[in-house]
């Protein structure tokens, strides 16, 4: 991503000197159209890749004082419907010595380097929604908080950080720091890098307790008797602590990234039996020549219990596998392709946002896309496709529907979320970086 650089001074109110910052500001937009199908009507739209409208106008700005002590970052992003509204990040962060950092804000995985993406084809298209694991975060979650943030470097190649999750909000200081996430990456030389984590994630039940409020009339005795309600909230027991992720990404082979993650939630199934239990993905990329890289990854999910269907039975499992190739035609003139398959829906925590496959609810889904692009000066690209799903398999939502969805898609708002539809698009991709 270009970015324009614009250096500012700024006056210092409160010891009436002079100081001088750096000021930079950059972009990053996409819009996707076109026509589909979503098994039953030809449709239009507009979206993006991730769906929730189109991103037609926005700005990050990065500022960082003369000596590199002191910053902030933040974005404002204007939507195609929604007009403006806040970017991923806003926060401000000091460097109190030069191997700490403090942040306070809003985080959208700072780029630490941690996270473990592994994007290509259909990702930066209409996204299908057969994914067992993102693309941003395959291998190894990033950091999508707000509050407090420490990073530390207190030695070549090692990487720490905690996130202390707050808001204006006050909570009970127990709940806030059991919800912290911390980790750390370590770059070996010539190897790779190795990366640990634990991501805090606190609930528990609750159960039913008396409270008196006040006193009432006893017309047994004709006496005052205090008054009991019932109230909801009391902390029965823990239902979910968190998960527990490490990840290795290898670099000692020319040409080849590859890419390993697992994850361990620990949470009681008789509360919680569609959270996580066990993970495991991995990505490989091989640059084959100049012009074509191969890219493949998959995974295994497992849950605490039985919590969705395959074949006509209650399984507590997914696993996802994906595939596809990138092609320089000629300078500025890029083929993309990839196919994807998943063995069954995921469990969600609300029935909004469970998406099954298949008449039965119970199969699987096999999603592909072919597309080329075309590089439009060296700030642009314009680009056609054509993707398709089996089994009534979405592409992209937007508060539960997308380009393709909607009626036909959405489980539990009406009697078409059972099909098997196959569903299409012809999308039509825009986009700038500055």
């Amino acid at each position: 991503m270009k970015k324009t650089l614009i250096a500012v001074a700024a006056a210092a109110a409160l010891t009436a000197t002079s100081a001088f910052a750096e000021i930079t500001f950059g972009a990053w937009l996409r819009s996707i159209t076109g026509v589909a199908s979503n098994g039953e009507d030809i449709i239009a739209g507009v979206e993006n890749s991730w769906g929730w409208g189109a991103r037609t106008a926005r700005i990050n700005i990065n500022g960082t004082s003369e000596d590199g002590k002191a910053g902030f970052v933040m974005g404002v992003y204007n939507d195609f419907e929604s007009g403006l509204g806040q970017g991923d990040d806003a926060y401000l962060w000091v460097k109190p010595v030069d191997t700490v950092k403090v942040s306070v804000g809003k985080f959208d995985s700072p780029t630490n380097g941690l996270r473990g993406d592994f994007c290509y084809g259909s990702w930066n298209w209409l996204r299908p929604l057969n994914w067992g694991y993102d693309g941003e975060g395959l291998t190894f979650d990033g950091i999508w908080r707000s509050g407090l943030m420490v990073e530390a470097d207190p030695m070549d190649g090692l990487h720490a950080f905690a996130v202390i999750p707050m808001s204006s909000s006050y909570a009970s200081a127990e709940e806030v720091y059991r919800n912290i996430q911390v980790g750390f990456g370590y770059a070996i030389e010539g190897v790779g890098k190795l990366k640990a984590q634990f991501i805090g994630d606190y609930s528990y039940t609750t159960k039913d307790t008396k409270k008196k409020d006040g006193y009432i009339f006893d017309t047994k005795t004709g006496n005052a008797k205090v008054n009991e309600v019932t109230v909801t909230g009391k902390k029965d027991k823990d239902a979910t602590t968190g998960q527990i992720g490490v990840a290795f990404d290898i670099t000692a082979i020319e040409n080849l990234y590859v890419t390993v993650g697992a994850r361990f939630g620990i949470a009681d199934k008789d509360y919680r039996k569609d959270y996580l239990k066990m993970a495991f993905t991995a990505g490989a990329s091989y640059q084959v020549s100049e012009q074509m890289k191969f890219s493949v990854d998959g995974g295994y999910i497992q849950y605490q219990d039985d919590c969705t269907a395959r074949n006509d039975e209650a399984v507590d499992n997914v696993f996802f596998v994906g595939a596809g190739v990138d092609y320089a035609v000629m300078d500025g003139l890029n083929l993309v392709a990839d196919v994807r398959y998943i063995s069954n829906a995921k469990p969600a925590k609300e029935e909004k946002d469970y998406h099954p496959y298949g008449k039965d609810k119970d199969e699987g889904a096999i999603s592909f896309l072919v597309g080329v692009n075309k590089s439009v000066g060296s700030n642009g690209s314009i680009g056609i496709g054509f993707q398709g799903a089996t089994n009534n398999c979405g592409l992209v939502t937007n508060d539960g529907s997308g380009i393709v969805g909607g009626k036909s898609y959405t489980a539990g708002e009406d009697g078409n979320s059972d099909n098997d539809n196959f569903v299409w698009a012809i999308p039509v991709s825009v986009s700038v970086w500055f």
